[in-house]
């Protein structure tokens, strides 16, 4: 059996070359999404293919004798993975490798391999950044090379270039559908704040790309950040940036100061914030020790929440590095207990694919509806989808006239964008009500409390492509999470066997989902 798909893989392998080899001469101004320029010095001039692994599975790299643009250090290749998707990407000196976490000396294990260590980049699962000790090889040739030596379970067990791949924030469209708080009341938030406004003992980490730490509905929430570009400790939004309110209006819907007479009502009203830069401007490269770097700050914040309005420029599988680190926040951050990692589906009007970075197993992946309970034309739809909720649209700006609107708030924004934060402050306000429940249990909680879109065609599993399980619901999954049931003098608590009238945190409808969740998103990784 073994031999069979070592031949298969190898096979499949082959064909993604000629299938790349053949396409490499359609490269000019840009490609997939990534502006490349013509060949500088230092880059290979002539395509050569190499393979490495990413999850296992083979990944095909053509070199296209060109650069990304306004990055002369870095190579434009394109990759072919093994169910013949392709993508370009740009290709620097480095690559990221998994050793053993429990070795004693890992660099000097990197040593052995002709690897030099740059930084550790997630030491809890073995992540590190690396270069060619000799420096003769740069990242795509470090990862090809070690694939020989790969094994799950080894020293060293996987290896991949640290790739340079075009991100894109969430942004929304303008629809005049989006306007006002409406999505708030929509929700019955104001039944949900008088179960829990959420502790300052919680944190919601918000990736983005920058935050006016400064705003007056924002500065006395937040907390120390981090740039993962620069790298720093400033956060902050880069001015005169197209688009740089964005890290700025996700964090008012998941936390503005609330009741305070000023501005706009956060998700979650007194959760703590922090914030991460790890964006520039729309569709620049990023390269993916940033991504992992971003979620290592969350394991190190020990944070409860982090939210994610951003995604790949093209459908890309996600890097296995990254999948890697998001899976560790979800298994064991928050103090071993796990943290939910929201996730915005995009706004692509398209069927996300099971190998995506919203798929990964420890994501929850919000998709956006409007005031109506129906899916927005523009949101990402299929299998990875979770959860739907609505879309946020006036929320914090960046101060003065930096943003997007003149004043400290706008009413443009929207999208999966912010409906990923509403659901991350939705997420907040439950891991206040219930600390001690693992990420686990609190997504088949929200799971369990959601509530049926009325256009949502559910499968036997209950899972609809546009709506996930359900439309979020706070009042219902907070009820969940401290065991109150509604009666006739309002909410009291559930007695043993008192009969709730909803159903169980633990019971068998909501573990039988998440296991039917967790299982698939296990096959897809």
């Amino acid at each position: 059996m073994r031999c069979w798909r070592a031949r298969f893989w190898t096979s499949l392998a082959m064909v993604a070359l000629a299938c790349g080899l053949c396409s490499s001469a359609a490269v000019a101004g840009e490609v997939g999404g990534v502006p490349v320029s013509p060949s500088a010095s230092g880059l290979p001039s002539e395509p050569a293919a190499r393979t490495f692994l990413n999850g296992g599975k083979p990944v095909t790299a053509v070199r296209l004798g060109r650069a990304i643009a306004s990055r002369p250090d870095l190579a434009a290749v394109r990759l072919t993975y093994a169910d013949g998707q392709t993508s370009v990407a740009g290709v620097g000196r480095r690559a990221i490798v998994q050793i053993d976490p429990e070795l004693e000396e890992p660099q000097a294990v990197l040593r052995s391999f002709g690897l030099v260590a740059i930084r550790a980049l997630m030491p809890r699962i073995g992540l590190w950044l690396v270069e060619d000790a000799g420096g003769a090889r740069d990242g795509l040739a470090l990862a090809t090379d070690l694939a020989v030596g790969l094994s799950g379970e080894g020293t060293l067990r996987q290896a991949i270039p640290d790739l340079y791949l075009a991100h894109r924030l969430r942004a929304a469209p303008n629809d005049p559908l989006f306007s006002g708080q409406s999505y708030f009341n929509r929700l019955k938030m104001v039944d949900a704040w008088a179960l829990s406004q959420g502790s300052p003992d919680t944190t919601v980490v918000v990736v983005d790309n920058g935050c006016d730490l400064q705003h007056p509905d924002l500065a006395a929430k937040m907390d120390q950040g981090r740039d993962v570009v620069t790298p720093d400790d400033d956060p902050s939004y880069v001015p005169g940036e197209p688009g740089n309110e964005h890290g700025t209006a996700c964090s008012g819907l998941v936390g503005a100061v609330t009741n305070n007479g000023v501005g706009i009502a956060g998700g979650c009203p007194e959760c703590r914030l922090r914030c991460v830069r790890m964006l520039g401007a729309d569709a620049e490269a990023v390269p993916v020790s940033a991504d992992v770097d971003a979620f290592q700050f969350a394991l190190e914040v020990d944070a409860d929440v982090v939210s994610n309005s951003w995604g790949f420029v093209d459908p890309t599988p996600v890097p296995q590095p990254l999948a890697d680190a998001i899976n560790a926040v979800f298994d064991s951050g928050r103090g071993g207990r796990g943290a939910l990692v929201v996730f915005a589906a995009g706004n692509d009007g398209r069927e996300l694919g099971t190998n995506e970075l919203e798929a990964v197993r420890g994501v929850l992946c919000i998709s956006a509806v409007n005031v109506y309970d129906e899916a927005t034309q523009f949101t990402n739809f299929g299998s990875p989808v979770d959860l739907a909720a609505p879309a946020g649209t006036v929320t914090t700006d960046v101060s003065g006239s930096e943003g997007a609107d003149f004043g400290d708030y706008t009413a443009n924004f929207g999208g999966t964008s912010s409906a990923c934060p509403v659901a991350a402050g939705i997420a907040g306000l439950l891991v206040s009500a219930a600390p001690d429940k693992t990420a686990a249990e609190l997504y088949a909680l929200l799971i369990d409390s959601a509530r049926r879109a009325p256009r949502a065609t559910p499968d036997a599993n209950g899972h609809d492509p546009l709506y996930g399980y359900g439309i979020v619901d706070p009042v219902a999954a907070l009820r969940l999470a401290l065991g109150v049931v509604s009666g006739g003098d309002g909410d009291q608590p559930a007695k043993d066997g008192g009969g709730c009238h909803c159903r169980s945190a633990t019971s068998t409808t909501g573990l039988g989902v998440l296991a039917i969740v967790l299982w698939m998103r296990r096959r897809r990784r």
